[in-house]
């Protein structure tokens, strides 16, 4: 086959700024999100416009969380942004998502957030005919999931599974009896089929088996539906995170599920792929300069800033409040976590901690913790200073997580808690989140 190549991007959440992003309220909102609310317009710009410039790719794939939070504004600044994409010769292929419709759409002007106008669910297929849905050879109404003939004998499965048709982050019965019947359509008509969906296939890293709003619910049983109806590959976001995984169905079939990081917030990366029928390559990039003033940072680092200090930030909050002695205790813990080095951690937990990190703060190294873990390839082996720090508090606090792994293990899968939280950290996969070739099945 020729082989068929298209960028892939994902959660582009568009904000278009004059509804107002400024003030008391917009600040004290930013505080703990990981992307960039009041400049995604401009990284979206940039970031098409480097597109548009590649002449050797004509595809590119969005799956969902086109704007910030459903505002209709949004949507049309986004739209105009997806036309002069296509007028550059692209096709380009979107889902939507939760953040695209709904009441909860806001702007920030001084010291409040403002309501403005949101956008329906029935209207996206409208906004949207051109980028999917018009070139669809099937559409499910309630869902919006799709399928469209990419390229020659290529059909991408486009599944909506954050929609007013199903529950949120599902593929319930009826979407998944929708899809088989277009698989079988497919396979009588000789085509390759992959597919793309919002929310992650497989878990992007182990322990976010546990966190509920992090991949597809009963994600085994619909993982295993589609590697044994013949899908090799699913292209996903959500997470705003990179990371690539596989699963292996109980007939041997395998998925792999390539989960692209949040174009407009650390790690900002989009992709290139690239099929030629025996492999698949994918390439990452960071998202170009959009003209934002990093200071006496580099982008790069500037963006990995902003995400790390609203890390801490989220942990820092979460000692707030309460009453009476809690509320005096969550005082005194805050105070501790703020200014404790990892020495001084190490030391009221009777551990060692290597002399290269002693000096590093507590709330720095959770901070950069989840930076790397968000950037995929996590580096922090058990051979590494962060990586033995980590085991050791695990193995501390032992007898905690073997009273908790009981309550994890549900539908008949153990939990190893340890095993999961130290491979969360390090990628031991053996292949890259970021770059890979994926070798196909031959069989």
């Amino acid at each position: 086959m020729i082989p068929l190549s298209f960028y892939l991007v994902t959660d582009t959440h568009y904000f278009e700024p004059s509804l107002g992003a400024s003030g008391k309220a917009f600040d004290n909102y930013m505080r703990k999100e990981q992307y960039f609310m009041r400049e995604s317009s401009a990284i979206v710009k940039a970031t098409f416009e480097k597109l548009a410039a590649d002449k050797t790719v004509d595809t590119v794939l969005i799956p969902g969380d086109l704007s910030k939070n459903g505002e209709i504004e949004s949507h049309k600044g986004f739209l105009k942004e997806l036309k002069k994409l296509k007028e550059s010769g692209k096709k380009i292929f979107v889902i939507t998502a939760g953040h695209d419709y709904g009441e909860k759409s806001r702007a920030f002007v001084g010291d409040e957030q403002i309501e403005v106008e949101g956008t329906p669910f029935e209207i996206l297929r409208e906004l949207y005919a051109d980028y999917g849905y018009s070139q669809a050879l099937a559409v499910d109404d309630s869902t919006l999931t799709y399928v469209a003939e990419i390229a020659p004998k290529v059909r991408l499965l486009a599944i909506n599974c954050d929609s007013k048709g199903n529950p949120k982050g599902t593929v319930d019965e009826r979407l998944e009896a929708w899809i088989k019947i277009q698989l079988d359509e497919a396979k009588k008509d000789g085509c390759k089929v992959f597919a793309m969906c919002h929310y992650p296939m497989i878990p992007s890293v182990p322990v976010f088996d546990l966190v509920g709003d992090a991949k597809l619910k009963d994600w085994r049983r619909t993982a295993s539906f589609l590697a044994d109806n013949g899908v090799e590959f699913i292209f996903t976001g959500h997470m705003h995170i990179q990371s690539i995984n596989e699963y292996v169905s109980e007939n041997g079939n395998k998925i792999y599920d390539i989960c692209t990081a949040c174009l407009v917030g650390s790690p900002a990366k989009y992709r290139k792929v690239v099929f030629d029928g025996e492999k698949l390559t994918v390439e990452s990039f960071d998202t170009p300069d959009c003209g934002c003033d990093p200071g006496n940072l580099t982008v790069r680092e500037y963006f990995d800033n902003k995400f790390s200090t609203a890390i801490q930030n989220r942990i820092l909050d979460a000692l707030n409040g309460g009453k009476g002695a809690v509320k005096v205790l969550k005082r005194a813990g805050k105070k501790i976590i703020s200014g404790i080095t990892l020495g001084g951690f190490g030391r009221l937990l009777w551990i060692g901690v290597d002399k290269s990190i002693r000096k590093v703060k507590f709330i720095d190294f959770a901070g950069n913790i989840g930076v790397a873990i968000f950037k995929g390839d996590m580096p922090y082996s058990v051979e590494t200073p962060e990586g033995k720090v980590i085991a050791k508090v695990l193995k501390r606090f032992r007898f905690i997580v073997k009273k908790v792994e009981p309550k994890l293990s549900k539908n008949g899968v153990e939990v190893n808690l340890t095993e999961m939280l130290l491979n969360s950290i390090y990628n031991n996969k053996g292949f890259s989140d970021n770059n890979a070739v994926i070798e196909l099945d031959k069989n």
